[in-house]
């Protein structure tokens, strides 16, 4: 899968995409991460946008975990790691049969949701079997479009967790996720060689957006910030239904 990579638009939304994620990774859990991969989508296949964001998750991962480890919480993970890889499974399954366009839809769909996930997440956090639940649910979109944030926040804003162990254990999760959705992408034959040089280059804006996450999340507006990318989402969400015909 090839990308634009002499185009403007395709390095502006990349950067912006990603230099969002990494600083909602590190400073809010994850909570806006979701926008890279609507954005880019916008300009580039939605398989490629998903191949593309992979391993730039992983150095953002690897920087967040590094970050917030010693305030992990062990009981949290025992319960949220065994349901995100029946998600992980479920979702390396759909990537076998989903068209293109199912996925653009269903990208643009989630982004919607996604946008207005806060609203949904009090009530959804009450729900029988949570962990497993939102676990799961977590692993299935964070395979498809790496939209795994707003299901497992649904879960831990009902644990009432202190703000580094929520840090902390979402960043976990995430790193776990991500390192295991290489075998799926594997066998779905994602990978080219420019998508990995081009992953490589945003690396830097990745690590940035960690590192900006990490230094300025008390003195962010969380409130300012977040309302800010779900507006942006729901925005890419609306594009993305257009550019799927409806």
């Amino acid at each position: 899968m090839d990308v634009p990579s002499h185009s403007p638009l395709f390095w502006t939304l990349a950067i912006l995409g990603v230099l969002l994620t990494g600083i909602s990774k590190s400073g809010f859990a994850g909570g806006a991460g979701v926008v890279a991969v609507p954005l880019l989508a916008l300009v580039i296949p939605v398989e490629a946008a998903v191949a593309l964001m992979l391993p730039i998750l992983l150095v953002m991962d690897l920087r967040t975990i590094a970050y917030y480890w010693q305030h992990r919480d062990p009981a949290e993970l025992r319960r949220l790691l065994p349901a995100a890889m029946v998600g992980i499974a479920l979702g390396g399954w759909l990537l076998s049969w989903v068209s293109p366009l199912v996925l653009t839809l269903s990208l643009g769909l989630l982004s919607l949701l996604f946008a207005f996930w806060q609203k949904l997440a009090p009530l959804a956090a009450r729900l029988p079997g949570s962990a497993w639940l939102w676990g799961a649910t977590s692993g299935a979109t964070s395979t498809l479009i790496h939209a795994g944030g707003p299901p497992l926040n649904m879960y831990l804003i009902g644990r009432g967790l202190p703000k580094l162990s929520w840090l902390a254990t979402a960043g976990v999760v995430f790193g776990v996720m991500n390192l295991a959705k290489l075998v799926p992408y594997t066998l779905a034959d994602m990978w080219s060689r420019e998508l990995l040089l081009t992953a490589l280059v945003l690396s830097p804006v990745a690590y940035l957006g960690v590192f900006l996450g990490y230094r300025l999340q008390h003195y962010l507006d969380e409130r300012v910030f977040l309302l800010a990318c779900r507006l942006l989402l729901a925005l890419s969400g609306m594009a993305l239904l257009v550019k799927a015909g409806f």
